[in-house]
């Protein structure tokens, strides 16, 4: 699904697209007409290419510098999409067929308020905000929707699809090995079998 015509402007503040950027690009699959959630935006690059696939797009990101990367590319390249600001869920209203997520999940804490290291920074195994997007991101799905994610090996991989068995499948699309680590694409759907 890449397509090299778009192209990305990223500022110091805001996430660079990286390995994980790709791979969550490759494993995604927006319909025209289907309406998108991009949670952690960053400089836009996912939500820009499933706007040219014709899906609905909403972007956000905690951080507000990349809330405005995400809105300048996306005039760059002549697509629509809806930004906003918000902390995981926090300003996000509706339902949609496709999330996707690129969360911070390597294991540590922040030790300052750089934009840069919230990026990365999954908690102190990596698996916290992966968790916790995935405890509300089941409110926000349509019937029939699907979540991709970026899970890592050494961001307590497991530990985030052991907590999200009782709600949703799972399953690994993707995997890319690299010098210290592997990383994942993953497609969880709700069960229906859970309560919702």
């Amino acid at each position: 699904m890449l397509d090299k015509a778009i192209d990305i402007d990223v500022t110091d503040d805001v996430y660079n697209p990286s390995d994980d950027s790709y791979l969550l690009l490759k494993a995604i699959d927006p319909k025209p007409g289907e309406l998108m959630l991009e949670m952690g935006s960053g400089s836009g690059l996912i939500s820009i290419h499933a706007a040219k696939a014709g899906a609905k797009v909403t972007a956000v990101d905690i951080n507000p510098y990349a809330v405005e990367c995400t809105r300048r590319n996306a005039a760059k390249n002549g697509v629509r999409i809806e930004t906003e600001k918000s902390d995981l869920f926090q300003n996000v209203k509706g339902n949609f067929d496709l999330i996707v997520f690129n969360p911070p999940y390597l294991p540590d804490s922040p030790r300052t308020t750089s934009w840069i290291e919230k990026s990365w920074s999954g908690g102190e195994n990596g698996a916290e905000v992966a968790q916790k997007f995935l405890q509300e991101a089941w409110k926000h799905l349509a019937p029939g929707g699907r979540i991709y994610m970026i899970l890592s090996s050494v961001g307590g991989l497991m530990s985030v699809v052991r907590a999200a068995k009782e709600r949703y499948e799972s399953v690994m699309l993707e995997e890319q090995r690299m010098f210290f680590e592997s990383i994942f694409a993953y497609r969880f759907k709700i069960r229906y079998s859970a309560n919702r």
